[in-house]
């Protein structure tokens, strides 16, 4: 592991040096080391990390990162010189590629070639690459060929504009510097670690996939819960939990709040839904700990990834029975008593964050409410936390770990 480390020091810091090379200089290490395409070093890269390799897979990322840089900071620079053309001036890319198509083919022999084809399909692209056409063109289609390695072209609106700023977002590659980033965090380099997932935020409008940046953040709250940071890790957290896949303003939360303290939890259910995101995780973890530190924001979090996950697992039941409605814990209980459902609320530890939900509910004096949880998770008889449930009924202030701050 030692060498392995000091292998990996190695080569990290050559590569921070890289970009301070000159341009020459860079490509001509890229090229001597024998780099591949950008996605292909990205899988190779995984590949590597997966089987321990952990020098190779750095250099896999880094040229990951720089192969994608340079593909379309030259693409970029192809785009630019076409946007300056006529053809492309009405910002159509239907239209360019036709108002080149006119210029370098016989209709006829256009007309054959595209008919019955997506008119960005990548076939298309490469056999209109193969023949002889306009130096524009050509580049025309290479930008086309990049961007959609990465990106759906019928996505684009048909919008050079579009094209163009799909092109300057691609010039990152966050998902490579995340990866980066876990393999400085397996060899316990914390600093490095941070440093790329933060870059790996950063670079997060590159991503198709939005919700992927939310990967970057709960690894970048693992680091700041390592390093024993709570403040760090609570903002993070928190970033999280206070995204856009729910949207909870302030007046939603107060009612909220009081649903809970004034009409129990399966009103709460009755009237509230919210569909399990990735912000399930960091709204349980938040509960847990504020619950341990005797903060009142442990009750609408905890409330929050109970209300996730049973809305799933509701609409589980549902598909088998479509006569099924929120009756109210208990009900739900009795009837989720599948193979499917348990497996599904056993992997969101569903016993966990309903102990905690069910704490935060007395402390926070909803002690009938409260005591209904403890009850149904006790029936349960799954251990442990049906033998905590059981403690809590026998001894209700047992909720309460540390005195209740509200200033907090």
């Amino acid at each position: 592991m030692n060498k392995c480390r000091h292998a990996l020091g190695v080569i990290a810091c050559f590569l921070l040096i890289m970009p301070y090379m000159s341009p020459y200089m860079a490509a001509q290490t890229i090229e001597a080391s024998g780099f591949e395409p950008a996605w292909l070093n990205f899988e190779q890269g995984k590949r590597a990390f997966s089987d321990k390799n952990f020098g190779s897979a750095l250099v896999f990322f880094e040229s990951a990162i720089e192969s994608r840089r340079k593909e379309f900071v030259t693409a970029s620079a192809k785009l630019e010189q076409i946007r300056a053309l006529k053809q492309a001036k009405d910002g159509s890319i239907k239209n360019t590629l036709a108002a080149f198509a006119k210029e370098d083919f016989i209709q006829r022999d256009y007309a054959a070639l595209v008919k019955g084809r997506e008119p960005f399909s990548r076939e298309l692209l490469l056999d209109l690459k193969k023949e002889r056409i306009s130096d524009s063109h050509r580049s025309f289609l290479d930008v086309l060929l990049a961007v959609g390695e990465y990106y759906p072209l019928n996505k684009l609106n048909d919008s050079i504009a579009e094209l163009s700023r799909r092109v300057f977002l691609l010039v990152s590659f966050p998902e490579a510097e995340y990866w980066k980033g876990r393999l400085f965090f397996i060899e316990g380099e914390l600093s490095l670690a941070e440093n790329q997932y933060e870059r790996a935020f950063s670079k997060a409008e590159s991503l198709d996939i939005k919700e992927e940046q939310y990967t970057f953040l709960y690894a970048l709250a693992e680091v700041y819960e390592v390093r024993g940071n709570w403040t760090a890790w609570e903002s993070v957290l928190l970033k999280i939990a206070n995204s856009l896949d729910i949207s909870i303003d302030s007046y939603l939360k107060r009612a909220m709040e009081n649903t809970l303290l004034e009409s129990g939890f399966d009103h709460f259910m009755t009237l509230y839904r919210f569909e399990p995101s990735y912000s399930l995780l960091a709204n349980a973890k938040l509960a847990a700990y504020y619950i341990e530190n005797g903060r009142a924001q442990a009750l609408l979090h905890g409330a929050i990834a109970v209300n996730m996950i049973l809305s799933k697992a509701i609409r589980m039941i549902n598909e088998k029975d479509s006569d099924y409605t929120w009756q109210g814990l208990e009900d739900f209980m009795k009837r989720s008593n599948s193979e499917r459902v348990q497996n599904y609320l056993e992997e969101n530890n569903f016993l966990n964050c309903m102990l905690c939900f069910a704490d935060s509910l007395y402390v926070a004096g909803a002690r009938a409410p409260a005591i209904h949880l403890w009850r149904n998770i006790a029936i349960t008889n799954k251990k442990p936390q049906s033998v905590t449930a059981l403690q809590r009924l026998a001894a209700p202030a047992s909720a309460i770990r540390q005195a209740l701050d509200q200033g907090l």
